[in-house]
């Protein structure tokens, strides 16, 4: 009995040891504070503060002061594997719906679309210090149709 129990320990040991590794393992995986002086928004104003949460499903959940002073909270999956789910909460200048596709281990590739028109795409890079999350994010401004690029920087917390 006493074999039995000890094998079992040592197993859940294993188990948790692999998850917490497979989380570590993952850079994206944390809080990041949006860093305003460090970003660049072209045309429209930045959002004045801003807080991601990245969970190891992936799982992005933002929430933050929009640039009009309105709060703001949003989320959506980032998994990686090319399908397209549904986003929750209003994404300033992006869909309904993001589909994403990993580069490398400090690279996804993201898609948005609204009522399936592609609106943005945005590449997520994490620094190779795991210590600044940078987005570039490119679409089309719902209000005017014009063009937008806007670079927005993180901090890990």
């Amino acid at each position: 009995m006493k074999q039995r129990i000890g094998v079992f320990a040592a197993l859940v040991f294993v188990l948790a040891s692999g998850t917490l590794l497979l989380a570590q393992s993952n850079l994206f995986v944390g809080t990041w504070k949006f860093n305003v002086a460090n970003s660049k928004y072209d045309p429209d104003a930045p959002p004045q503060s801003q807080t991601r949460k990245w969970d190891a499903s992936g799982i992005n959940t933002v929430e933050g002061i929009a640039a009009t002073g309105k709060p703001m909270s949003y989320s959506y999956p980032i998994k990686g594997d090319g399908k397209e789910y549904p986003i929750t909460g209003v994404v300033p200048n992006a869909g309904d719906k993001i589909s994403s596709k990993r580069i490398d281990a400090n690279t996804f590739e993201a898609n948005f679309t609204k009522a399936g028109k592609h609106v943005e795409t945005a590449t997520f890079v994490v620094s190779q210090d795991g210590k600044t999350l940078t987005i570039t994010a490119k679409g089309i401004l719902p209000t005017t149709g014009g063009p937008f690029t806007h670079v927005l920087v993180y901090d890990k917390q």
